[in-house]
């Protein structure tokens, strides 16, 4: 972990430092290579920093989830529309959003961190075409999600490790923090994350979100009645 740290913060002291000496020297186009450099490891610091925050409110049971209700199909063409902006053909991807859905409850934020996490690591690890489908929960009443590539997909060995601390793969890069604050937020809304074999051999992730509406909008009648009178009652002593 010190090297994750380490290493962006000596990038981004050594090209900052050779930018004040050396400035009018430098062409624009070495400027712009050197500053887009500075952006990404920094970018790549405030991620860490994210990671372990998260971790440490998830251990101590501090997480904070705040919900509303969310259009899941929209944040998943979203962070498709996303990926293309940055580069990847839109031919690479496939969704498949079921019509209707459960309403679901959730924090926006959470999950579109849960969202980028997951196709960002098909984009980066997989291959070939990507499928995002989001469809009711056939097991539940809530919304199931699946990310699917076409990669060389997870050995059956490291399965059950894969949502722990540090897990990487065989693959070089990365914190190895992604996947366990993933399966935290995605438990934090009451749903269950697996993994497995994709059907053309890749990974597949998959998540459930609950339908349930949270209890802080379930209230019951008679709730609701006084809380009419009190305002009732309030309006009429003001006048």
């Amino acid at each position: 972990m010190a090297h994750e740290l380490r290493s962006p913060l000596t990038s981004v002291k050594g090209f900052t430092s050779t930018m004040l000496r050396r400035w009018e020297r430098l062409t624009d186009a070495q400027k712009r290579l050197m500053l887009e450099t500075v952006e990404a490891d920094a970018d790549r610091v405030t991620r860490l920093i994210a990671e372990l925050l998260d971790i440490s409110r998830m251990d101590a049971g501090r997480l904070e989830v705040k919900r509303q209700v969310v259009d899941l199909p929209a944040m998943v063409r979203g962070q498709v529309d996303r990926m293309v902006a940055t580069g990847q053909p839109a031919e690479r991807f496939r969704v498949a959003l079921a019509s209707p859905l459960p309403e679901v409850w959730a924090d926006p934020d959470r999950l579109e961190q849960v969202l980028s996490n997951l196709v960002g690591n098909a984009v980066r690890h997989g291959a070939g075409t990507i499928d995002l489908v989001v469809a009711a929960d056939p097991d539940g009443d809530g919304v199931a999600v699946v990310v699917d590539d076409e990669g060389e997909g997870i050995p059956a060995e490291h399965i059950g490790v894969v949502f722990t601390k540090f897990w990487r793969g065989s693959r070089r890069g990365g914190t190895g923090l992604g996947l366990y604050v993933v399966r935290g937020l995605v438990e934090a809304h009451g749903g269950r994350i697996t993994v497995g074999a994709s059907p053309a051999g890749g990974a597949r992730f998959r998540f459930t979100l609950p339908a349930a509406v949270p209890d802080f909008v379930q209230l019951p009648p008679t709730a609701l009645v006084d809380r009419r009178r009190g305002a009732d009652r309030r309006a009429t002593s003001r006048g």
